[in-house]
């Protein structure tokens, strides 16, 4: 019997390998003869996606949380549906010849949207691509509206830039990965959210606290992966377009191909734009900037007979945004000091490859090496302030994991870093004091990590990790983190983790904001690294009926304290915005609880409630709540489908909780504020979507209501008064939307 191999990516977390499933594919003719099937597809019922074999017929699969039913599928053979048990790592499967042909066969299932993985020792909530689709979902950053673990809000009413929060805390401490390849870091992170499609995506998984010490020491609140298409995806052909009322447009291409029996390719490609500048609010201002963007990426996968595989890929993107007073040009405008605008260029190249080889036959030892390289320019000015910037990062990561008998396993490796960049910051003629504080310097940073996992199975899972980084700019850094997972009984699991997480401030990128002001920011301290502890604590119960889950209802707690935080301070005057590093305390407590249920077949119900504690010291107000972070969130959703899911329909309703405003006395207050606090206000989604065999037409409204915050723009009427503010954002910018979109696939 052939053996079969498993890769270990660097994106796996230690102990994840033992969550996938290795397999072989055989096809048996009428004389009972055996042999490979060579390109049979392979993937869990309802699972958008899965993988295809080998040249020998061999396959490996990562297990879901959502199904247990294996699908294997060859032309010419009757398709075959397995139970895959829990313990199982290794199936054969024969397929026998079919005697009769049929038009089609379709394989229906139903997907969750979102749930909590039941295999992971750290607490991770996943969203589906059934999750992606239950709204428009045009970009990572409107793909967490069916979240309360993540809040998307607007940094500022000019750039249209989107900002996450997680724990109650700014997403600069939350580490962005692509199919767990650190991504959107330093001048990245500010538009990134927007730079990855929804389309191109087939789920997203968010870490909450801290997570493995194998992907760096960034993470203080959590990490949030997104996985794209793959390069073995079953669906050739995938096209997306969307129209809203705005005039917003979206193309997305997704094309899967097998140029060679060993060779993948997945070409991505995405084009935007919004055609005209809308301000329903009145204040003579665009309410989202005019942008266009295009967007490729090509991904390669290639497997080795021995087991080993190698993918690879680049992606090109290009966009520009202009914003500002309606009717702002920025080819004619830009010298008239009385009209206000902006204008964002972002260029930007990426490139990488990750090869990984088995070791031994045993399954469980592995070697991987990634190699990561992002150049990303940045030309840009709001009103007279000018920021350009360019960045090279260049990332490299090897490990060895090694399975040490039947509960123990350990992974150890060696990674580097470079941050290089150019960057530049001006206010028109006004001198600016610390402007070398304001800008970031090269930053080197190169470490060991090792990590030891011990797993009793179906009662208990232990992750032990340590990193030690040398840093050119902070000296040594040392990162140990901790996570436990224990099975009380077969339907009742606890989750407890411990860390410490660390972030290299970039003042103006991570705080674009300040740009959108006509305050000066000024800095009269080196920055130095914000370095964070963060504990949590979770519970998950799971409900079943007729031995099918029903329901689960979770229950999570995280603190989060920081030894230094950098402060950017808009509360100081109504001129400067200072920045300066923590002298006091800063923390932030977040609680929530998930409900999970499916009452009655094709019908789900998700309720999740966050309530965020979070305080600081700030160097005029003392110790007081973080302005502009929402101290709850509410959230709601009802999906229903019709049989074999002819029709779908999605209803969600939001609440959010209030937000204190900085101090009144720099900061101007709208006629909705009152005591200093924004308002608690609703925000309602809908969506249906016809299903017919190749083609999906969707239709929904977001902002059903139509709420608006009422003046998200400071001194709008005189944008050269010193008080001008873009900045102070609590609520939604933009009013209701309606929007028409399609998805066919070949």
């Amino acid at each position: 019997m052939r053996k079969i191999f498993l890769l270990l990516a660097l994106s796996l977390s230690v102990g994840a390998s033992a969550a996938g499933v290795h397999g072989v594919a055989l096809g048996v003719d009428n004389n009972g003869t055996e042999e490979p099937l060579a390109g049979a597809n392979v993937y869990w019922l309802g699972a958008a996606s899965g993988v295809t074999t080998d040249n020998n017929g061999m396959f490996t699969i990562a297990r879901t949380d959502s199904s247990r039913r294996l699908v294997v599928m060859f032309f010419g053979y009757q398709t075959d549906t397995i139970a895959i048990d829990a313990s199982a790592a290794h199936v054969e499967v024969r397929l026998r010849v079919s005697d009769y042909s049929l038009d089609e066969v379709e394989v229906h299932g139903r997907q969750k949207g979102t749930s909590i993985s039941r295999i992971n020792a750290i607490s991770t909530e996943m969203i589906s691509s059934a999750g992606l689709k239950k709204l428009a979902c045009c970009n990572l950053s409107e793909s967490f509206e069916n979240s309360a673990t993540v809040t998307v809000g607007f940094s500022d009413a000019v750039s249209g830039t989107k900002q996450i929060r997680m724990l109650g805390l700014a997403g600069i401490y939350s580490q962005m990965l692509d199919e767990s390849r650190p991504v959107m870091r330093g001048l990245a992170a500010t538009y990134g959210l927007s730079y990855t499609p929804g389309s191109w995506l087939e789920g997203i998984q968010i870490s909450k606290g801290t997570s493995s010490v194998v992907s760096g020491y960034e993470a203080v609140t959590g990490q949030i992966n997104v996985e794209h298409r793959k390069p073995t995806s079953p669906d050739r052909l995938f096209v997306n377009a969307y129209l809203n009322s705005d005039y917003r447009g979206e193309l997305n291409v997704a094309w899967a191909s097998q140029p060679a029996p060993a060779l993948y390719n997945m070409l991505l490609l995405h084009a935007s734009g919004d055609s005209r500048a809308v301000d329903v609010n009145g204040d003579g201002f665009a309410d989202q900037p005019q942008a266009q963007q295009i967007n490729v990426a090509d991904r390669w996968l290639y497997t080795f007979s021995s087991g080993a595989m190698l993918r690879a890929g680049v992606r090109l993107l290009a966009e520009d945004r202009q914003g500002g007073q309606m009717g702002f040009d920025r080819k004619t405008d830009r010298s008239d000091t009385l009209k206000y605008g902006s204008y964002i260029a972002n260029r930007s190249f990426n490139a990488y490859a990750k090869l990984g080889v088995p070791l031994g036959s045993d399954q469980r030892s592995s070697a991987a090496l990634v190699a990561d390289y992002t150049l990303h320019e940045q030309k840009s000015f709001f009103g007279q302030k000018t920021y350009n910037g360019a960045e090279q990062s260049a990332y490299l990561n090897g490990l060895l994991q090694l399975g040490l008998g039947k509960q123990h396993s350990a992974t150890f490796g060696l990674s580097l870093r470079g941050d290089f960049y150019g960057e530049e910051y001006s206010f028109g003629k006004k001198s600016i004091a610390g402007l070398s504080y304001l800008l970031h310097e090269n930053e080197l940073s190169g470490g060991a990590f090792g990590e030891y996992t011990f797993s009793v199975e179906n009662k208990l899972t232990a992750i032990a990790g340590l990193r030690v980084d040398q840093n050119s700019l902070y000296g040594t850094l040392v990162t140990p983190r901790a996570h436990v997972k224990y099975d009380i009984t077969e339907t009742l699991a606890a989750r407890a983790s411990a860390g410490r997480g660390l972030h290299s401030p970039n003042v103006i990128t991570d705080n674009i904001w300040v740009m959108a002001s006509q305050r000066d920011v000024v800095a009269y301290e080196k920055p130095k690294m914000e370095d964070a502890w963060t504990l949590g604590v979770s519970l998950i119960k799971y409900f079943r009926v007729d031995n099918q889950e029903k329901a689960t209802i979770s229950m999570d707690f995280f603190h989060t304290s920081f030894a230094n935080q950098l402060i950017v301070d808009q509360e100081v005057s109504n001129n400067r915005i200072l920045v300066y590093n923590l002298n006091g305390a800063s923390y932030a407590n977040s609680y929530q609880v998930d409900v999970n249920v499916e009452p009655v077949e094709r019908l789900g119900i998700y309720a999740t409630f966050r309530y965020s504690d979070a305080k600081v010291q700030l160097r005029e107000m003392g110790f007081v709540r973080k302005p502009l972070v929402d101290n709850f969130k509410g959230l709601l959703n009802i999906s229903y489908a019709t049989k074999f899911n002819k029709w779908m329909f999605d209803v969600t309703a939001q609440i959010n909780g209030q937000s204190r405003l900085p101090d009144s006395r720099y900061v101007t207050r709208d006629y909705d504020v009152k005591d200093g606090y924004s308002p608690v206000y609703p925000m309602f989604y809908a969506q249906v979507t016809k299903r017919y065999r190749t083609l999906e037409v969707y239709l929904g409204c977001e902002n059903i209501a139509n709420y608006m915050q009422a003046n998200p723009i400071i001194s709008a009427a005189n944008p050269s008064r010193d008080d001008f503010n873009a900045g102070v954002i609590w609520g939604p910018l933009m009013g209701r939307k309606l929007y028409l979109g399609m998805r066919w696939t070949m």
